[in-house]
């Protein structure tokens, strides 16, 4: 069934999402919204996730002396997936295209000092191995 909104001359695709009526919107402006979706919910999740199974690797994998440095990385990982969850409440509504796109630097600050952090913890671990 076709939407006779739809067949216009400028090609245009309804969404439906978590607003209440429907987003009419282009081909630059989805491709926009598909760029602020994968910084909000693809890498800081994809990073949490893979220090979750980095973490869960060395814990199977590795002997007793290496428990610490994936406990490291599990932690690593769950403030990743915190600073995810917290960005994105702060940064209100992405779709919202009447906003511009700002990128936080306090949310790359706090990244950086966890991510550093846990680093220096896991390069401390490591060279206290026996």
């Amino acid at each position: 069934m076709s939407h006779p909104h739809l067949t216009g001359p400028r090609k245009h695709r309804l969404y439906r999402g978590h607003r209440a009526r429907s987003l009419n919107i282009t081909e630059e402006e989805l491709v926009e919204v598909r760029a602020r979706e994968r910084t909000f919910d693809g890498a800081y999740w994809r990073t949490a996730m893979k220090s979750f199974s980095m973490g869960m690797i060395i814990i199977r994998l590795f002997t007793k002396s290496f428990y610490k440095i994936g406990i490291i990385f599990v932690a690593f990982g769950m403030a990743m997936l915190g600073i995810s969850v917290l960005r994105r409440k702060a940064a209100g509504d992405v779709f919202d295209q009447r906003k511009p796109f700002e990128t936080s630097g306090f949310w790359v600050a706090v990244t950086t000092g966890v991510t550093t952090v846990a680093y220096v913890i896991m390069f401390v671990l490591i060279m206290n191995l026996s």
